[in-house]
């Protein structure tokens, strides 16, 4: 699992999910490569150190399997190039031994033109693209693809899984981005103490399920 961000709820849904699907397909003990980018990345991101003590303190919480899971850091810059540097990311890791490449939603891309007379600020690229590129492009044996869609935070369950079409407002986006900038505003636990509900809009209250 390729990331620049440091883990949230989302990653370790699909980093979990991963594993549960090589079980069913016969796998006896599938290990998860956590593998952060060691190399540049923007100034707005996360520190690698930074990072790399919230990747440890996520598997000492037990949100991931400290048996079977190894946290490597890649020595790689974050290029910011979207479905293309999906490739490169999953190749890469291919060459050092990944059997198989979990694919998330939305790669990290760039905004479209500034100067753009309509939606100047949508991303340049569909967040589906990454994951289709990857599952469509030939010459990555033996590498596997794992393709996840979005996943929401279920306010009634809390527990990251697929929207529930009959009951929208129940779910959060969770995002690496998000997360970013509520760690920069200080943001807190979201109180749900005496009945009270997750807010939908994280940023605005300023809080983290």
């Amino acid at each position: 699992f390729q990331t620049r961000n440091p883990t949230h709820a989302g990653h370790a849904y699909l980093m979990k999910t991963g594993r549960e699907i090589l079980l069913k397909q016969g796998y006896r003990n599938p290990v998860l490569w956590l593998s952060p980018l060691g190399g540049w990345t923007k100034s707005d991101d996360v520190p690698l150190d930074v990072r790399v003590k919230q990747h440890e303190a996520v598997i000492q919480a037990g949100m991931l399997d400290k048996e079977t899971t190894v946290m490597a850091i890649w020595p790689a810059p974050m290029i910011y190039g979207g479905p293309t540097e999906v490739l490169f990311h999953a190749k890469s890791r291919r060459n050092a031994g990944a059997t198989y490449f979990v694919a998330g939603r939305d790669p990290a891309g760039m905004k479209g033109s500034m100067e753009a007379v309509a939606h100047p600020d949508d991303d340049l690229y569909d967040g589906n693209h990454g994951r289709y590129v990857l599952t469509m492009s030939p010459g990555q044996d033996p590498m596997n693809i794992l393709p996840f869609g979005q996943v929401y935070y279920d306010k009634r369950d809390h527990v990251m899984k697929a929207m529930d079409p009959k009951r929208p407002d129940d779910f959060i986006s969770i995002s690496g981005s998000k997360m970013r900038k509520l760690a920069a505003q200080g943001a807190g636990q979201c109180d749900v103490s005496h009945g009270k509900e997750i807010p939908s809009d994280l940023l605005a209250a300023n809080c983290i399920p």
